[in-house]
């Protein structure tokens, strides 16, 4: 076998072990002076080396070598042709621009290289991995994955806490109920403590949960033996109380039963399905403004509607999160904060707040690259999201990555983890780079 090829099929190896090692959140974190905010450290600003990177960068590095990056750049290749591959490639520039004029450069510039790595494992999987050879392989994959966390999940909810209460395993993070920040839910009248699986929030674990689970439940009938990890993966998802996660998930089962039940009508389907994700979409960048008094913060309509705003802490947060980054936006619109700096700024403009300190991302990924990357990275990644829509309609494989990029939008309307979590970021990137084939 030829050198290149030998390259090649390491990277395909290595590419497909990145696939089982997602919901790994094992890593070397580096605390420095810009991860703090107010003498609190803020985690989303600790530059971290997780095992995923250094896998992706194996690929890449062996793919280069193997000549395939060359090929994109062959006269006869129309790679640079598609217009998913034009924003996309436009928007990681544009996030490279907030960077340069970021508050905080180092914890900035380690998230975008973060991101630009993935966007070429995007690049990678668009040109290296045919779907149709690899589609069950990674499915297959994602089974053990789900099996494995979906016994850690339940494991956990039965000992309220983690189970190896050790980092280094896995990076399962050590947790119990007396732990700060922990939040206890009642089931059944019993207090009782969420899952979180490998991830830093149960509604993570839900998020990754709710789109994988989809997948195995598309093929039940085909493949039996993805029973098992999916019973216990849908345990596991209900006990990580993510409502969301649960809406999302059940909006995927619909979804599926929808287009497997009237074949001949699918596209109408599809569209139909790609319209009510546009319109959560708008709702949800909307909403907030109802409550937006600009920079200053006083104005008798502000104080009015806040008075409407909901009890529940949770919603309160988002939306004063919400409010606070449209402020922030308006200050910055050209190339927002910085990207992965809004946590430096969101208390200065949170004015509603009655947390002492919440030095969170706002949980709208839409509102978040607006804050952090200005108004060039929201549109450019908007149009990039509609390209990858148009394509995911009309492709005829199996539609199940079309169904999970329209989960993967609405949870993104909700919260922030597949921009900021590197679990989820890979996620994304992977499965539009399968799913736009």
């Amino acid at each position: 076998m030829p050198l290149k090829e030998k390259l090649l099929k390491i990277s395909e190896f290595l590419y497909l072990l990145l696939i089982f090692l997602i919901p790994v959140n094992l890593g070397k974190h580096f605390e420095i002076i810009d991860s703090y905010v107010g003498g609190v450290l803020v985690d989303y600003l600790v530059p971290t080396i997780f095992v995923q990177d250094i896998l992706a960068a194996l690929i890449i590095f062996f793919w280069v070598l193997s000549g395939g990056l060359g090929k994109l750049f062959d006269k006869k290749s129309d790679f640079f042709d598609r217009k998913y591959v034009q924003y996309s490639s436009l928007f990681i520039f544009s996030l490279l621009l907030s960077t340069l004029s970021s508050i905080r450069f180092v914890p900035s510039i380690c998230a975008w290289v973060r991101v630009l790595l993935y966007f070429l494992i995007f690049i990678y999987s668009l040109t290296e991995i045919p779907i149709e050879d690899y589609f069950f392989k990674i499915l297959d994959i994602f089974s053990v994955s789900v099996l494995f966390l979906g016994i850690l999940g339940i494991a956990q909810f039965l000992t309220k806490g983690s189970v190896f209460d050790n980092y280094l395993v896995f990076g399962e993070q050590p947790y119990s109920a007396a732990t700060y920040g922990v939040p206890a839910e009642s089931f059944f009248g019993k207090r009782v403590v969420p899952a979180y699986g490998l991830f830093r929030h149960p509604n993570i674990f839900g998020g990754y949960m709710s789109i994988t689970l989809v997948w195995l439940f598309s093929f039940l009938k085909s493949r039996k033996f993805y029973l098992l990890p999916f019973l216990l993966g849908a345990v596991a998802l209900l006990f990580t109380f993510s409502k969301i996660s649960w809406a999302v998930f059940l909006f995927g089962i619909i979804l599926h039963l929808i287009f497997s039940k009237e074949p001949r009508k699918i596209e109408i389907k599809k569209k139909q399905a790609v319209s009510v994700a546009c319109i959560v979409i708008v709702i949800s960048l909307l909403i907030p403004l109802l409550f937006f008094s600009g920079s200053g913060g006083s104005s008798t309509k502000n104080v009015l509607l806040y008075k409407r705003v909901p009890a529940d802490k949770s919603i309160s947060r988002r939306l004063n999160l919400a409010v606070a980054s449209y402020r922030m936006a308006m200050d910055n619109f050209l190339f927002g904060v910085g990207f992965n700096n809004s946590t430096v700024l969101i208390d200065k403009y949170n004015y509603e707040s009655t947390d002492l300190r919440f030095s969170q991302p706002v949980h709208n990924i839409f509102l978040l690259l607006f804050s952090e990357g200005g108004i060039f990275s929201l549109i450019l990644f908007c149009c990039f999201i509609w390209q990858c829509l148009k394509k995911l309609v009309n492709s005829g494989y199996f539609h199940v990555y079309l169904i999970a990029f329209l989960q993967i939008i609405l949870l993104g309307c909700f919260d922030h983890y597949f921009i900021t979590i590197h679990q989820t970021l890979l996620l994304f990137w992977i499965t539009l780079g399968l799913g736009l084939q």
